[in-house]
């Protein structure tokens, strides 16, 4: 019975340890995002990013739609959207922004 609390406590603080690590950021399109053979490639107001799409987790790769020009996207990463190391692999999830929240300086997590 003890051997299962520290597995079952372990389980649970690994599970919220990598959900802390996570940074959400929130951009903007500055064009359509454009999907080819090997890459999705994300033309933002910060610049472009590419990323290979053999790379992307399954989830988040089901997560891809066509997303257009002006949209608000908030993604989820390891180690930040412009940052990622991986061409994609630490990515945890793209989804739209909230309705009411766009992204501004004040709140893009950092």
């Amino acid at each position: 019975m003890k051997k299962l609390k520290v597995i079952l406590t372990a389980c649970v603080f690994s599970a919220l340890s990598t959900a802390a690590m996570a940074k959400a950021e929130q951009i903007t399109l500055k064009a359509n995002v454009h999907y080819g053979e090997e890459a999705v490639i994300f033309p933002t107001t910060k610049g472009e990013v590419i990323l290979n799409s053999y790379a992307l987790p399954s989830q988040v790769a089901k997560q891809l739609k066509p997303f257009k020009k002006g949209q608000c996207l908030e993604i989820q990463s390891k180690y930040g959207f412009y940052k990622d190391t991986g061409d994609g692999a630490y990515i945890q999830s793209i989804r739209p922004c909230k309705k009411n929240s766009q992204p501004t300086a004040s709140n893009v997590k950092r």
